[in-house]
């Protein structure tokens, strides 16, 4: 029986810049993905456009709907790629391969999401924010599921598993504050640009970077050294139901829930309460932020 070595701290911070890197695309669609398909009257005064139609469907705007079913979507691919993830027989692992494969593209489609081929309030912008929409979720599925995977492996002993899971915290700290810099970035090239075309070049620019931090553990990192790269012979929907006979577990179940859809209500409205109620500028959402997890990390000792 082979011995796996236990990942040092170098490896560990290797790993984590993977994070910072999904979790910046992530902050981009979470952050700013509503504010440009629904932008407020300050925004439409400042030349954005609206893509798409802006009318409600049974209480539901178009953006609503795309967004909610991009949620449906993650959720119904996450455990298909988890088990095709525990089942691949590659030489690189069962992990990485994914990682290497699914980089590249969830940074392009993340750029294509932000782009609207026809004109003002076309039907045509909407189907194809659907399409590329579920591509996104899709392709964070395949990068995000076996990368996680990777966490427990890694963090083979507690000092590891201590490390590990602080580093990570980290990347996602800064993955997600440089998401909140869009707009800022996007004030160099409105002039120039226009409003739209300006936030277009500014995610271009933020998914290049997410791209070599995601590919950094990708390539940087011998799966083989540190994990168990046997095939799973189980089927990821039958360890999904056994998992769920767990109390436990689903008691966690319902609280991440809960925490993420916290999070989501929190990320998605923050630049509209700076915008729509405050009267700010939207590049006030960076400064903002980062007063408000420096607040945070106040209550970290006492937790």
């Amino acid at each position: 029986m082979s011995t796996k070595k236990t990942a040092t701290n170098k490896v560990l911070w290797l790993f984590a810049i993977g994070q910072l890197g999904w979790s910046l695309l992530s902050g981009i669609i979470a952050n700013w993905l509503v504010f440009f398909y629904q932008p407020s009257q300050e925004e439409l005064d400042k030349g954005q456009l609206l893509f798409i139609p802006k009318g409600t469907f049974i209480g539901l705007t178009a953006i609503g709907i795309i967004t909610a079913f991009g949620r449906i979507f993650d959720a119904v691919t996450d455990p298909f790629i988890a088990g095709k993830s525990d089942s691949l027989k590659h030489k690189l692992g069962r992990r990485i391969p994914f990682m290497r494969f699914a980089a590249v593209p969830f940074g392009i489609v993340t750029v294509l999401i932000f782009v609207s081929p026809f004109g003002e309030k076309s039907m045509g912008n909407a189907i194809f924010l659907f399409v590329f929409a579920m591509m996104f979720y899709f392709c964070m599925t395949c990068y995000c599921t076996p990368y996680n995977a990777l966490i427990p492996e890694l963090g083979s002993t507690q000092n590891t598993r201590i490390n590990l899971s602080t580093f990570i915290s980290v990347t996602y700290f800064f993955g997600t504050a440089i998401a909140y810099l869009v707009p800022n970035i996007a004030g160099f090239f409105l002039e120039s640009l226009g409003y739209a075309a300006s936030f277009r070049v500014t995610i271009a620019i933020l998914a290049a970077v997410a791209v070599i931090c995601m590919l950094v553990p990708a390539f940087l990192i011998d799966e083989n050294e540190y994990a168990d790269t046997t095939p799973s012979k189980s089927t990821a929907f039958k360890s999904l139901l056994a998992t769920f006979r767990n109390k436990g577990f689903r008691i966690f179940v319902c609280s991440d829930i809960l925490y993420w859809i916290g999070l989501t209500l929190f990320q998605t409205g923050l630049s509209f309460y700076i915008t729509v109620l405050l009267g700010l500028d939207s590049g006030m959402t960076f400064p903002l932020f980062a007063i408000m997890t420096v607040v945070s990390l106040a209550f970290y000792p006492l937790v």
